[in-house]
């Protein structure tokens, strides 16, 4: 009975369906985590904290998660959108590259931005370094991050849009 299940299930688990699986995994974790961490938990935990400071050095290590689950994603992302490529149209095809183009450069940009950042904070002593620098940084750091979020966004609907693959 054992011997018929496996090989039912992997006739029934294709490359195709591992791909969308992880896709949708990729999607999820990176941009609804993003999505939910700025649209509640800053705002509770600035509130729960009793500080915008307090919350930002947790911010701070959770934005480390999301540049690592970005890079695991970009490529996920890179893997669909050459597996539905063919099913789409010219637009959906330019909008997917460029897409993805944007979330890869920003997604560096971040990197970057993110260690400059670091070397402002006191994580001991809890305290900014130098707080004109740190905001400047910081503004660009969000806009970015919602840039590539807005980029992500629209990678999905286009690779949702078409013939299905």
């Amino acid at each position: 009975m054992q011997k018929r299940i496996i090989p039912s299930l992997r006739a029934k688990v294709s490359i195709g369906t591992i791909r969308r699986f992880l896709f949708l995994w990729a999607i999820a974790l990176w941009l609804g985590g993003f999505t939910f961490y700025t649209g509640v938990v800053i705002h509770v935990g600035g509130r729960v904290l009793g500080s915008h400071l307090k919350q930002g050095f947790i911010t701070e290590k959770v934005t480390n998660w999301l540049n690592v689950i970005g890079i695991i994603a970009l490529p996920i992302l890179l893997w669909n959108t050459a597996a539905i490529w063919h099913a789409r149209g010219r637009m959906l095809r330019r909008t997917l590259v460029v897409t993805w183009g944007v979330m890869l450069l920003v997604q560096v940009e971040l990197l970057v931005l993110h260690l400059m950042m670091d070397r402002l904070l006191d994580p001991q002593a809890r305290k900014v370094l130098d707080d004109a620098r740190f905001e400047r940084l910081h503004l660009v750091y969000v806009v970015s991050a919602t840039a590539q979020w807005a980029a992500g966004v629209l990678h999905v609907f286009c690779a949702m849009n078409g013939a299905e693959v």
